[in-house]
């Protein structure tokens, strides 16, 4: 028995491998997601991979905070994998024992799905980083390569399929000097879900590949990967991004990447705005110099304070990123939802870039801040406001691709004597004493077989939001009535617009 506890003791003074430890941490992930009755994810090779490279850069590289998306992008797409955006937490410690131990002790990973995890520990003298990456993995892609060799052309084919509910697979590719192709697909199956493509990669160089998939809440990047055309070698050497160092340079680089994005999609180029320029730089800067970084400041102030007190503009948006390198920075925004939504509105028309470049123990930070507008905040009143109304929608519609609508004198009454009283009861919704709007339209038209209404409350008539009814292909009339007043509850020099929408066969 003495014996036993001797060895029992000397078993437990032994030092845990990085294996051992990866061993420890993976079972702890898998009892902390069915602990709170979540589905455990499964351990993946391409993750694990990731997360030990990622695990020894924690130790050397980036010493503090977690690594950039583009850092953390190259590290899974160098192991073979593609899931964008994968959750990360790194834990650092002085002492090997200690990186497990704070490891085990938490169980704050667990509060949203995940499908597949990796987990990476790396050991360097007394210290240990352990690095846990976490995927709701949206597509599975076949093996494709990441490095090809140099030459004139390189090529190939890639398959896969989205995991519902993402459906309608589109691919894009960004090339080195930052345009972004379409690439049409040459097989589709599996009920719309699976895909097949040839890529072409013309010239050397680093090529982002982008797999989106579409469902209720709009387009969202299911799988991303870098592609390198040229040698392993060069690889390491070139795939970071060539970075500006300069606000002009970076500016125009942004800008670039920016419209690149809304070609492929096929949406208008946005328009660089002086104004917007000044608002965005004058955040970056202050939050640089106030050390804080987040889209409402300490003194609880949002856009819409920033943005000059009488500019012209509606559903303003801004994008934040911060990174070592203003590119970097930006490929973080493209490849997070929310952000992406903000580069593809088809509503924005101006754009502003603000950039400071900063040290942080070190280290080079660019701060970035992108701010959009449907209007220039210069610009004058509209002329004739229901005019600009109707032009609004008609560019949101042709960017679905729907036939144009036809202007009706019918609606078009309706819809304005609608605004008027709205804005005199001061309540856009349904009005008292008033036939429900509905049924007034079915009887100046009684041919009409469905019926719709949009009401807005806009400070710009020329960029009115994208509807569901806009969308409807079924709807070939429209109506527009617009007023301008004050209101107690919406505020002062306001349009009011009310859309009436009527399918006619």
């Amino acid at each position: 028995m003495i014996a036993l506890v001797a060895l029992g003791a000397l078993l437990a003074a032994t030092p845990l491998s990085a294996k051992d430890m990866e061993q420890q941490a993976g079972q702890h992930v898998v009892r902390e997601f069915e602990r709170v009755g979540r589905r455990a994810p499964a351990r993946d090779a391409t993750l694990t991979e990731a997360a030990r490279r990622l695990a020894r850069e924690a130790l050397t590289e980036y010493t503090t905070g977690a690594p950039d998306l583009l850092t953390l992008t190259q590290a899974v797409s160098d192991a073979g994998g593609a899931d964008p955006s994968p959750r990360v937490l790194v834990i650092r410690a002085w002492t090997h024992p200690h990186a497990i131990e704070t490891f085990l002790a938490r169980t704050d990973f667990n509060a949203e799905r995940a499908s597949h995890f990796g987990v990476g520990v790396a050991l360097k003298d007394e210290r240990a980083a352990l690095l846990l990456l976490l995927s709701d993995r949206k597509a599975e892609l076949q093996p494709f390569p990441r490095v090809f060799a140099g030459g004139e052309n390189a090529s190939g084919t890639l398959c896969g399929n989205l995991v519902a509910p993402l459906r309608q697979p589109e691919v894009y590719v960004t090339r080195p000097d930052g345009e972004v192709d379409r690439v049409p697909l040459t097989r589709r199956n599996n009920g719309g879900a699976g895909f097949c493509t040839r890529l072409e990669f013309a010239r050397p160089g680093t090529y982002t590949v982008e797999v989106v998939g579409r469902a209720s809440a709009g387009p969202e990047v299911a799988a991303i990967f870098l592609a390198q055309h040229g040698s392993a070698e060069r690889r390491d050497k070139s795939a970071q991004l060539a970075e500006p160092t300069t606000l002009p340079e970076a500016r125009r680089a942004v800008y670039e990447r920016i419209n690149a994005l809304r070609r492929a999609h096929r949406l208008p180029e946005l328009t660089p705005e002086p104004v917007l320029e000044r608002v965005a730089q004058d955040y970056s800067d202050r939050m640089s110099a106030e050390n804080f970084f987040a889209h409402v400041a300490p003194d609880g102030s949002t856009l819409t304070r920033r943005l000059p007190a009488d500019a012209r503009y509606v559903r303003a948006g801004e994008n934040l990123g911060l990174a070592p390198g203003p590119l970097a920075a930006h490929f973080g925004i493209e490849h997070s939802p929310g952000h992406r939504r903000n580069l593809l509105d088809p509503g924005f028309r101006f754009m502003g870039v603000g950039v400071t470049f900063q040290k942080v123990d070190g280290r080079d930070e660019a701060v970035l801040t992108e701010v959009f507008t449907a209007a220039s905040p210069a610009a004058q009143l509209p002329e004739d406001p229901q005019q600009e109304a109707y032009d609004a929608l008609a560019r949101l519609r042709a960017t679905r691709k729907l036939p144009p609508l036809k202007r009706s004198p019918a609606l078009e009454s309706l819809a304005r004597a609608h605004a008027r009283r709205a804005l005199e009861l001061d309540q856009p919704s349904a009005q008292p004493g008033e036939a429900p709007l509905h049924d007034r339209v079915f009887q100046a038209l009684p041919d009409a077989g469905t019926a719709a209404v949009d009401f807005f409350i806009v400070s710009d008539p020329t960029a009115l939001p994208d509807s569901r009814s806009l969308a409807d292909a079924t709807n070939n009339h429209v109506g527009v009535g617009v007023v301008r007043g004050d209101s107690k509850r919406f505020g002062q020099k306001q349009y009011w617009v009310a859309v009436i929408y009527a399918a006619i066969p």
